[in-house]
This record gives structure tokens, C-alpha cells and sequence, in this order.
């Protein structure tokens, strides 16, 4: 996606109050390019438009088809790397403010792994092991969502706030890089996947 083009789709998210962040937009992304099976533009352009999806020009949708593939490219070409795509904000507090990027990517990761997630957890045909890494992944991914479970986390593992903040952000970046391969093994041990499938976004 050109800078143009990103630019545009930035400035039309920001100008529409039912739609997300160009940010929240990118967690999102993420999590739909690692779904076990296509998720139709149909269905996820509601969730980034809102009431907008279906008045919205083609351009918009044009730079929408480009910054999936973006997405994409990051992780089965180029190797997701979180770091580019958001930062940490130095204090803890900070990274829970309503424009902080973790905060508003780890929003959009969990709205779009909704879409599959409960098949693949509770799946008989799950190993314990590859069940329990899915959870603990999305866990992880998704933990600065929302401030009251990260402090809960973060007492529970007898670190401060912002020890684990910045723990937390490393680990993301480490379960992100592999997430799509994850999600490929638990969708296919779970036989509820056409495991002839192309993995490829």
C-alpha cells in the first residue's frame, strides 16, 4: 500500500465516528489474514465502517483490499514484526488511553479473532497442549484491551504494571510472528478445516 493511499484511508477512518483506527484497523487485519478460512469483505467491512460499509466509495474499499494485503505480506511473506507497527508508550498508564496504538491494535486483534477462536478452544480434537498455547497466545495478544484484565495479569505475576507492560509487549511481538503457523496446527488437528487448504491469507 502506498503512502497515498494509506494516508487517504487514514483520513477517511478518522473523519467517520463508526469506524475504527487506522491502527485498531491494523490489529484487526492481523487476525483475519491468520483465520483458518477466508473471512468474506462482507462481513468484516461492517465492523471497520460501521453503518458507512455500504455507502462507502470504491476508493475506500480499493485502500481497504490493499492494507489486508499489506497484512498480509507481513506475516506469510515478510515475517510479522509487531515493533513496526506499534510502540510501547513509556509509562504503562499511558498505553490504556483511548488513541495509546497497543491499546487500540489489541482491540482490533480481538474483534477479529472472534470470528474463529471459540471453534478452535473448544474443539475436542485439540491436543491440551496446542489448546493451551492458542489461549495463552491470544491471551497475550489481546491483554491491553482492556486495563482491568492487565492489572489482574499483572498481579497475578507478582510484577508491577509497568514491568509487565513491557514484558507483555515482547511476548506479543514473539506470539505474533508465529500465531498464523499456530493457528494452521489447532485448525487442522481440529478437523473442523479443510486441511488441503491454501494457508496463505
Amino acid at each position: 500500500m502506498t503512502d497515498s493511499v494509506q494516508q487517504q484511508l487514514q483520513k477517511y477512518l478518522d473523519e467517520h465516528d463508526h469506524a475504527m483506527d487506522f491502527v485498531q484497523l491494523q490489529g484487526y487485519l492481523f487476525a483475519l489474514v491468520c483465520a483458518p478460512q477466508p473471512i468474506e469483505p462482507e462481513q468484516w467491512l461492517v465492523d471497520v465502517l460501521g453503518e458507512q460499509a455500504a455507502k462507502s466509495d470504491e476508493s475506500v474499499l480499493f485502500a481497504l483490499m490493499n492494507a489486508q494485503q499489506q497484512v498480509s505480506d507481513q506475516v506469510y511473506s515478510e515475517g510479522f514484526n509487531l515493533r513496526k507497527v506499534v510502540q510501547l508508550r513509556q509509562l504503562w498508564q499511558h498505553n490504556f488511553a483511548n488513541d495509546a496504538p497497543i491499546l487500540l491494535w489489541s482491540q482490533g486483534f480481538a474483534i477479529g479473532v472472534s470470528y474463529y477462536i471459540e471453534p478452535l478452544l473448544t474443539a475436542q480434537a485439540v491436543d491440551d497442549d496446542s489448546r493451551e498455547m492458542l489461549l495463552q497466545a491470544v491471551t497475550v495478544l489481546s491483554l491491553f484491551s482492556e486495563q482491568q484484565a492487565f492489572c489482574a495479569q499483572a498481579a497475578q505475576s507478582g510484577q508491577s504494571e509497568q514491568q509487565f507492560a513491557e514484558v507483555l509487549f515482547d511476548m506479543m511481538a514473539d506470539f505474533s510472528l508465529g500465531f498464523a503457523e499456530l493457528i494452521e496446527l489447532v485448525a487442522v488437528q481440529s478437523g473442523l478445516f479443510d486441511d488441503e487448504q491454501e494457508w496463505d491469507g
